[in-house]
Formats: structure tokens, C-alpha cells, sequence
């Protein structure tokens, strides 16, 4: 019959949490930043202080479910006792590379862009207009950025999972 093992429902989980977070930030890169930066300077801050609260919050739950449903992942296959192995072939290095540029990435969201999640809370509030040129402009530059670590990790972590 058909039997699923906690290895499976950890890699779906990981998987489908790691798609979906990069498709939130392709949604914000190819959709909401441009939006918004079409939209005018009063309509803009509305836009942003609305819908980035939620977006923070979203990559935060998948942020943190990829990497539990990964370190589960690491747990079954290695037991933490034999992480050499990812150094002994070119698909071990690619999920190493893999799962520490992703690790890396979450460390930056939850430490760094929550140092930005206040301003954008407050932003049809009282912000000056260099305040939300700043804030928009680092709401352009750090999705991009983020956009192609995560493609790097998802071709990293394909090649690994099934060669090249």
C-alpha cells in the first residue's frame, strides 16, 4: 500500500514552503514594488504601510517553515552525525551550498529586514519624504537581491536533489 514516512512529509514541507517563498518574492519584484513606485507619493505610502506588514509576515512563517522542515530533513537523513557526508560528492556540496545560502537568507530576513518592518508600518503616518524614499528604495533594492540568492539556492538544491 502506500506509506508516508516522516522524511516525506518533511521534504514536501520544505519544498512547498521554499516554492512559496520564492514565489512571494517574485510577486514582490515583478508586482508590488512596481505598482507602487507607478503609484502617486500619498497613494504609495498607503500602499506600502498596507501590504508590507503582511508580506514581513509571510516570509517570516515560510522562512521558518523551509528551515525547520530542512533541519528535520538533515535529522532523518544524516542524524546530525554524519554532516561530512554533503562534503564527499558535487551533489552533497551543492545542498550544503544550498541549505547554508538559505539559512543565511532567513538570518537576514528575521534580523535585518525586521530593522525596516516599523518604518513601513508608520509610513502614511507622520514620515518625511526622505524617510519614504529611503524606505522604497530599500523595498526595490533588497527583493531583487533576495530574488537571485533564492535562485541560486533553488538550482543549488535541484542539482543536489537530482543531479545535473
Amino acid at each position: 500500500m502506500f506509506e508516508i514516512s516522516a522524511l516525506t512529509i518533511a521534504r514536501w514541507m520544505h519544498v512547498l514552503a521554499g516554492a512559496a517563498w520564492l514565489g512571494e518574492v517574485i510577486v514582490i519584484v515583478f508586482v508590488l514594488v512596481p505598482s507602487a513606485l507607478r503609484m502617486q507619493p500619498t497613494a504609495r505610502l498607503d500602499f506600502v504601510s498596507r501590504i508590507f506588514p503582511r508580506i514581513f509576515k509571510l516570509a517570516s512563517v515560510l522562512a521558518f517553515t523551509t528551515l525547520a522542515a530542512g533541519a528535520a530533513l538533515n535529522y532523518f537523513i544524516t542524524g546530525w552525525q554524519n554532516l561530512g557526508a554533503y562534503f564527499g560528492s558535487p551533489r552533497g556540496m551543492f545542498i550544503a551550498i544550498g541549505g547554508a545560502l538559505g539559512l543565511l537568507l532567513a538570518l537576514f530576513h528575521f534580523f535585518v529586514e525586521h530593522r525596516i518592518e516599523p518604518g513601513v508600518k508608520v509610513m502614511a503616518e507622520k514620515v518625511t519624504a526622505g524617510e519614504a524614499a529611503r524606505i522604497v528604495k530599500v523595498l526595490t533594492i533588497v527583493p531583487r537581491v533576495g530574488l537571485c540568492v533564492m535562485l541560486l539556492i533553488f538550482v543549488s538544491m535541484m542539482i543536489g536533489a537530482r543531479g545535473f
